[in-house]
């Protein structure tokens, strides 16, 4: 995958999320967004059949105009919270007709969350680096 600062709903089908560690979600309130603090995996660099390591940059992943949250998550394990996929469908106009709406669903190794969202921004916070972790921290360095 090829870097760069800014991606958007429209880059969806290029994007994907499994194994980013996720640090902290910022709940909708009157701006009608929610916002994730990952570590987004860029590259994955494989050697034969095992992964030397990855490409990782800290990012803010923000979904615009939420409704219809669904939030179901169990914290009975220890460690970093991981997404798993995040997939979106049910693609419809508002009842406006002036805006698509997406319907995503965010899988963790936690739970899910689900939501109506007209689209996102991720933006990158820092580069990605070479890491022999998939987790950079919340600094966006190397554990």
């Amino acid at each position: 995958m090829n870097y760069r600062e800014i991606w958007t709903d429209a880059d969806f089908v290029d994007m994907g999320w499994h194994d980013a560690v996720l640090y902290s979600m910022s709940f909708p309130q009157a701006n009608y967004a929610i916002r994730f603090d990952i570590d987004y995996i860029f590259k994955w660099h494989w050697e034969r059949e095992a992964v030397r390591g990855w490409d990782v940059a800290p990012c803010t992943l923000e979904f615009n105009n939420v409704s219809d949250l669904s939030v179901s998550l169990n914290w009975q394990t220890r460690g970093d919270t991981s997404i798993q996929d995040i997939t979106r469908k049910n693609s419809r106009l508002s009842p406006n007709g002036k805006i698509m709406l997406w319907d995503y669903q965010i899988e963790l190794d936690v739970g899910d969350l689900s939501f109506t969202a007209t689209g996102f921004t991720q933006t990158v916070r820092k580069p990605p680096i070479f890491s022999t972790s998939q987790a950079l921290g919340e600094r966006g360095e190397a554990l």
